[in-house]
């Protein structure tokens, strides 16, 4: 039987990737279509050159029950430095894991159910503003 990760050091963007799925943010920039990289041209991602950096729209379909598929591949530089409001709690000492994965939580839930909750999606927002953006 696996053992479970250390709750104290396993980052709390694996199994989050909010960040990636189109929640917190709706686009990434990127600086050239070489730093987009191979495998997200290879899954089909095209650049907005409009934009100023170019972008892609997000949700990344990189991104697989909240983790990044292409982790350990090139990834943009922007998917390296990112690191949201919450996740800097955490590494500051502000907020522990339990709690942070708890708030991932209630996003999570609270987005399942926008379809059908016409509230939900507010609360999705609120929390984002709330707890992710800086």
């Amino acid at each position: 039987m696996a053992e479970a990760p250390d709750s104290r050091t396993e980052s709390i963007c694996v199994g989050c990737g909010l960040c990636c799925d189109g929640t917190v943010v709706t686009h990434l920039a990127v600086s050239d279509e070489s730093d987009l990289g191979l495998p997200l041209r290879g899954l089909g991602v095209e650049l907005i050159y409009e934009a100023d950096p170019p972008v892609f729209a997000l949700p990344c379909p990189a991104v697989a029950a909240g983790e990044c598929t292409i982790y350990g591949l090139h990834r943009p530089h922007a998917c390296h430095v990112y690191e949201c409001a919450l996740s800097s709690s955490v590494l500051n000492g502000e907020r522990s894991q339990v709690e942070a994965r708890s708030i991932i939580a209630e996003v999570l839930d609270a987005r399942s159910r926008s379809g059908s909750d016409p509230g939900a999606e507010r609360r999705v927002a609120d929390l984002v503003a709330e707890y992710f953006l800086a």
